[in-house]
């Protein structure tokens, strides 16, 4: 991305949603995006080019992950896409506005534990992305 290239940021966009657990799926064309504005220290929106489905979100949506389904929960938490903006006052960033990035459905874990030091990362102490 060239330096005077300006990002533009709609403020919504077009989602599958799952209004209820094991209901069909619903097109929306108005889900909010976030403001860059309203990041916090260490978080970064993406615009997703390419994301998928995968086990957790189809045992999420059959209510096999008991506490996960939230209303109007959107699928696809793992994907490619660029970073569109970083939260103010973000310290010494992995990526910068621009960047391509993937995008998984952990955000933390221990890396001490013997399934961390295995390569697993999804031990007890994982902490999973925030799902909308």
């Amino acid at each position: 991305m060239s330096a005077d290239s300006e990002i533009i940021i709609p403020s919504s966009q077009r989602a599958y949603i799952l209004p209820d657990v094991k209901g069909p799926l619903k097109l929306i064309d108005d889900h909010p995006v976030p403001k860059p504005e309203s990041l916090v220290p260490g978080d970064c929106l993406v615009r997703l080019e390419y994301s998928g489905v995968c086990h957790s979100d189809l045992s999420i949506a059959n209510d096999e992950m008991s506490g996960r389904q939230k209303p109007d929960l959107i699928g696809g938490h793992e994907g490619v896409g660029i970073v569109v903006a970083i939260g103010a006052h973000t310290r010494s960033a992995p990526v910068e506005v621009g960047a391509r990035v993937g995008v998984k459905f952990l955000a933390d874990v221990c890396k001490n534990c013997e399934m961390c030091e295995s390569g697993w990362e999804c031990c007890e102490s994982s902490e999973p992305l925030e799902m909308l």
